[in-house]
């Protein structure tokens, strides 16, 4: 029998959070990431440095522990970057992952807007 959970005060039963998707803007931002990736790939050793110094934090999420562990599988076998983009994007690992984006900090440069 599944565990039924109550609101406080009272007897009916409270309803559970469903998946929720990742914004538009989220999803545009992890797009540009990997056109990014795409066109330099040595700027996976961004991504690289950026799980590194999260993991030598000494309290992390469990979460963002997970959303690591999970990167470094892709990483374990060699740096490719369709399989991350594959694993970043999907609706099981990725959701997670897509939860912290500063894992992919510094990989899209600023765009400066020169006035002369």
């Amino acid at each position: 029998m599944p565990a039924m959970y109550f609101k406080r005060g009272s007897g009916a039963p409270r309803p559970r959070r469903g998946n929720r998707a990742t914004p538009a803007l989220h999803m545009d931002y992890f797009e540009q990431v990997f056109v990014e990736l795409r066109r330099h790939p040595e700027k996976i050793a961004i991504v690289r440095h950026n799980i590194a110094e999260f993991q030598a934090q000494p309290f992390l999420k469990k979460g963002l522990h997970t959303a690591i562990d999970r990167l470094l599988l892709v990483f374990e076998d060699n740096d490719d970057i369709e399989l991350l983009y594959r694993q970043v994007m999907s609706e099981d690992v990725g959701q997670r992952v897509r939860r912290y984006p500063l894992i992919f900090k510094g990989i899209i440069s600023p765009v400066v807007n020169a006035v002369d």
